[in-house]
């Protein structure tokens, strides 16, 4: 019940239980729209390659451009902006669909998943403003950030078993499809809220700096970019590794694990608090070491029920990463470019998994499945490398005065 607590408290704040619902389904088709592009080419056109650079246009494309929209809707409003943006996303995400089920060339299907990724709303960033917007210097917020890093969580336990059905027992492009369904509804939810949307906090006229040039934020996005680079690397080398044992659906259960060891720490860390002015960097060091020897044996798995075991391990190190950088961005960056500062953090996690998935794809064709993990625990020892080596910026950066991180 102590461990609940936090989170009931926030939820019954007029409104945000509606709003934070409304943006876990516009979501959810993160874990589900990569992966389904995965299953749906290699399905298709049996190739690993092919599957991951297409995939890898979508997720690339979505990491360079969110920041723009997000920019936008910080000068125009969530409204404005985002209705605009959902309508060509989920449009080319069905005609990704149909033409990869029609047999388009190569080229034709990567730049209709080019347009779908940089048309996808930062909805992460989108709910993270609105908690900020709804607390402001609450000490609360670290918790409700915690809350939607532990729907992320949910999100990944939920979307790969998910999609991977809907390819395996209904159709290959279903699950691009119920992604496409799912982002246009749950958006349209969310943007019809409009007590707890924040009002645009830039001006045409001001002018400042980028928030990726604020202290410590380079340090925070390496981090991210770096576990994204796990994320793409293990969600490639899960599903090679379940084909190769001829049981493609167990890797959406494995997938599924993962998260859920990642879930069951974003519990437990969402309701810590300390009054340190150092307590988030600390966390991010200490989790992102722990992270990079967590995925050390999931090369060394021999079948896949290992797998899912050394999978369901290593999950444990990934939700204290994920919540001690996003907040770590709340402190570093000015409160007018939040949601800006969010998509890049969400943006990085995203170009990492473009990357990895795109090189894990060419090495599982060239190498097989069994050496791909090593991939991943390289991108997990780059994310301590980044946290012990920015500990000092990062502590630099944090400002004593916006209260303690999480909890």
């Amino acid at each position: 019940m102590r461990l609940v607590g936090p989170y009931a408290e926030i939820l019954r704040i007029p409104g945000a239980a509606s709003f934070s619902a409304a943006a876990f389904i516009a979501r959810l088709p993160i874990a589900m729209a990569g992966l389904g592009i995965v299953l749906m080419v290699s399905a298709e056109r049996g190739s690993y390659a092919e599957a991951g650079l297409i995939g890898g246009g979508y997720t690339v494309a979505s990491a360079l451009m969110s920041p723009l929209g997000s920019r936008a809707v910080d000068r125009w409003g969530q409204r404005r902006v985002i209705r605009i943006l959902v309508v060509v996303h989920a449009a080319t995400l069905a005609l990704l669909a149909l033409l990869t089920m029609s047999g388009w060339p190569f080229i034709a299907l990567l730049a209709v998943a080019i347009v779908a990724g940089a048309t996808q709303p930062a909805t992460g960033a989108l709910v993270r403003a609105r908690w900020a917007h709804l607390l402001a210097d609450d000490h609360r917020l670290g918790t409700a950030f915690a809350f939607e890093s532990l729907l992320d969580e949910l999100i990944f336990v939920v979307g790969p078993p998910l999609a991977t059905y809907l390819a395996v027992a209904v159709s290959a492009p279903a699950p691009v499809l119920i992604s496409a369904l799912l982002v246009a509804v749950g958006s349209a939810l969310l943007v019809i809220q409009r007590r707890s949307e924040p009002e645009p906090k830039v001006s045409v006229e001001h002018v400042d700096i980028r928030p990726i040039r604020h202290t410590g934020m380079p340090i925070v996005l390496f981090c991210l970019l770096a576990i994204g680079g796990v994320f793409g690397s293990i969600d490639v080398a899960t599903v090679a590794a379940a084909d190769a044992a001829e049981s493609r659906a167990t890797a959406g259960l494995i997938l599924g694990g993962y998260a859920a060891g990642s879930m069951v720490a974003a519990l437990y860390v969402g309701t810590r608090s300390s009054s340190r002015p150092d307590y988030l960097p600390r966390l991010l060091a200490g989790a992102a070491v722990l992270l990079a020897f967590v995925t050390l044996p999931l090369a060394l798995a021999s079948t896949l029920w290992a797998l899912g075991i050394f999978a369901f391990i290593a999950g444990l190190a990934v939700s204290p990463v994920l919540i001690a950088c996003f907040t770590l961005v709340e402190r570093l960056v000015p409160a007018r470019q939040l949601t800006e500062g969010l998509t890049w953090a969400i943006s990085s996690i995203g170009l990492g998994v473009a990357t990895a998935a795109s090189v894990t794809g060419w090495w599982v064709d060239a190498k097989g499945s069994q050496t791909a993990f090593w991939l991943t625990t390289v991108a997990g020892f780059a994310v301590a490398l980044g946290g012990l080596l920015g500990f000092p910026a990062l502590r630099r950066g944090v400002s004593p005065t916006k209260g303690p991180g999480v909890g």
